[in-house]
């Protein structure tokens, strides 16, 4: 044997280049995209992967205690911004329990990323307690978009983590929402990803404002009369108002915001503070608004995801520009034709670019008026909520509770609590961030509420929980406990569902019909002191004016809210309202405004 062959087999000894669990790839991957904590309610198929994660510096493991509420977790870590959360599924049992979570996320456009613990892909066919067919296909109908990593017949590092990069990728594309990553256990058990391969870190895509613009230029410069329909969807952002206010300076037009008067109602507001032009609520029915609309030869809808009849109403007949980052969910309601412009893509960079194009008008109003017969902007002032002076405090106390704090956060999972704050916000402070569900998921609010909480410990958050909102979240007081999550829940008790109360009557099944009473003996507060939450009590009286009752309550109220806000630990207050129809008065329309706008025009109801 020459020594030019002992060299060779010598080399041909040489150790193996290392390698990693695909596990230990996905923490990575995470970690490289600016992911911090993940919540899991760990299960056999996905243990390596949640231990991989716990392990790994820059990354923290948060047991959400469930599987539904470590997918609400996760989003609610992510509301504030870029998406910093995601969420691990145990396989097909823990991926069907978050499916109506899933679906919730998805219409509420948060990016968060569920990563599913699947059977190993040997077993998968015999279908093991925790398998289903296609599984994640299927769940995919629930959620943004949906990828899995089980399709090669042999572990391939690079088809793996390929997979994985598109997932992340979805992940940071508009229009948001949950992204379903399928992992086989033996995948992520088994060591086939060679150390120094990773999945690719992604890239910022610098957004260019849109070709469309320049025909929305044009129409808008043309326009008399402009009107601007918002909804809350654009006002995520911090600057977005902002933005806003500069737009509709340069258009000469009035801002109304689409309102919400039955299911959820409570969400980020535009406030006339910081959009001048901004009337308030758009309320169909009253004439004011009607007018102003009807008489529009411009209407700018922006971010409409609900502009349809049942909220709305008919929308005017003349030319429109949508600004949109979700083209599907707009043009879904049927108001654009050929003769409209339609622009997609970044809202805020779209309103800044027809912004620059236009100038401000409100600089030159009189001028304009004189020169082109454009009159001034129209400001018939916000519709009176028509709520009762009782139930008016009980939002101003709730305002000055928030006062007391610099960076208050709502998070609503309530229907007549909310609506009655929604018809009253401008008690509430400026500043305020309000987050609601518009997938309707009740129960969904406390477990989001957790995960704002416990990943942004900064802020002061507050849910206002119904009390079907809290019993159906219950699961999640067990995480707020266990990791000390500086949250105040707020649970109004009114005694029943009010909002389906009021709806079988007008519906003609008769309020005492179907069972929609509370639990007589059950204390929500004592289930709270059970989590090991602390608790109080307030009791709000059955008054529909300001009597010195309501004023003492008021102030009761108020306290307790900054004493819990400024304790910095998980607190629950239960407050105890009426539950009569007149205490209630104005809020939760029982009828869609189709049904309003037909009766009026002799259409029927």
């Amino acid at each position: 044997m020459t020594s030019s062959t002992r060299v060779s087999s010598d080399e041909s000894r040489q150790p193996a280049a290392p390698m990693i669990t695909g596990a230990e790839s996905v923490a990575r991957a995470l970690a490289d995209r600016g992911i911090s904590t993940v919540f899991a309610y760990p299960g056999t198929s996905e243990l390596a992967l949640s231990a991989a994660i716990a392990e790994r510096d820059g990354l923290r493991l948060i047991n959400a205690r469930g599987d539904k509420e470590a997918a609400f977790m996760a989003a609610g870590g992510n509301f504030p911004g870029p998406a910093k959360c995601a969420a691990i599924l145990h396989g097909a049992r823990g991926l069907t329990n978050a499916l109506g979570a899933s679906a919730d996320v998805r219409r509420s456009e948060i990016p968060v990323l569920y990563m599913v613990g699947m059977p190993s892909r040997s077993s998968a066919r015999y279908l093991p307690p925790h398998a289903e067919p296609d599984l994640i296909a299927a769940a995919g109908a629930f959620a943004k978009a949906a990828f899995d990593t089980s399709t090669p017949s042999s572990p391939d590092p690079q088809a793996f983590l390929k997979v994985v990069t598109q997932a992340l990728d979805t992940l940071a594309e508009a229009p948001y929402g949950p992204v379903l990553l399928g992992l086989p256990q033996d995948l992520l058990v088994g060591r086939f990803v060679p150390a120094d391969m990773r999945a690719d870190p992604g890239s910022a895509r610098p957004a260019d404002a849109s070709l469309e613009t320049t025909a929305a230029v044009t129409l808008a410069s043309a326009a008399q009369r402009p009107v601007i329909l918002v909804e809350d969807y654009l006002l995520r952002d911090p600057s977005a108002e902002s933005e806003l206010a500069a737009f509709a300076a340069a258009l000469g037009a009035p801002v109304l915001q689409t309102a919400y008067q039955r299911g959820p109602m409570l969400f980020q507001q535009v406030r006339a503070e910081t959009v001048p032009s901004f009337i308030g609520p758009y309320e169909p029915t009253d004439s004011e608004h009607r007018h102003l609309l009807d008489s529009a030869d411009l209407l700018v809808t922006v971010e409409d995801r609900n502009m349809y009849p049942r909220v709305v109403g008919p929308l005017p007949a003349c030319r429109k520009i949508a600004l949109t980052s979700n083209i599907a969910a707009t043009t879904k309601n049927g108001y654009l034709t050929s003769e409209d412009v339609l622009v997609p893509g970044n809202v805020r960079i779209s309103m800044r670019a027809i912004t620059d194009q236009l100038g401000n008008r409100s600089d030159h109003t009189e001028e304009a008026a004189g020169a082109e017969g454009r009159p001034s902007i129209p400001n018939p002032g916000a519709a009176d909520p028509k709520c009762s002076a009782g139930a008016v405090e009980l939002v101003r106390a709730l305002g000055r509770g928030l006062e007391s704090v610099g960076d208050p956060v709502v998070v609503d999972d309530s229907l007549m609590f909310g609506g009655l704050v929604a018809r009253n916000y401008q008690h509430l402070p400026l500043g305020v961030q309000v987050f609601g569900s518009h997938g309707a998921f009740v129960g969904g609010g406390l477990p989001t509420s957790v995960g704002l909480a416990v990943t942004s410990p900064d802020l002061h958050v507050l849910t206002t929980l119904g009390d079907h909102g809290f019993t159906n979240g219950l699961q999640a007081l067990a995480a707020a406990s266990e990791h000390d999550a500086p949250l105040v829940v707020l649970v109004c008790n009114n005694g029943a569902s009010v909002c389906l109360g009021k709806q079988a009557d007008f519906d003609g099944l008769g309020e005492n019909v179907l069972p929609l009473d509370n639990i007589a003996e059950m204390s929500y507060s004592a289930i709270a002191s059970g989590f090991g939450l602390s608790s109080s009590v307030v009791v709000w009286p059955d008054e529909t004016s300001v009597t010195e009752s309501v004023v003492a309550a008021s102030e009761t109220l108020t306290a307790e809210i900054e004493r819990a806000l400024s304790a910095r630990r998980p607190h629950l207050i239960e407050l105890v309202t009426p539950s009569r129809t007149e205490f209630w008065t104005g809020v939760w329309r029982v009828e869609g405004m189709e049904s309003v706008f037909r009766t009026r025009t002799g259409d029927g109801a």
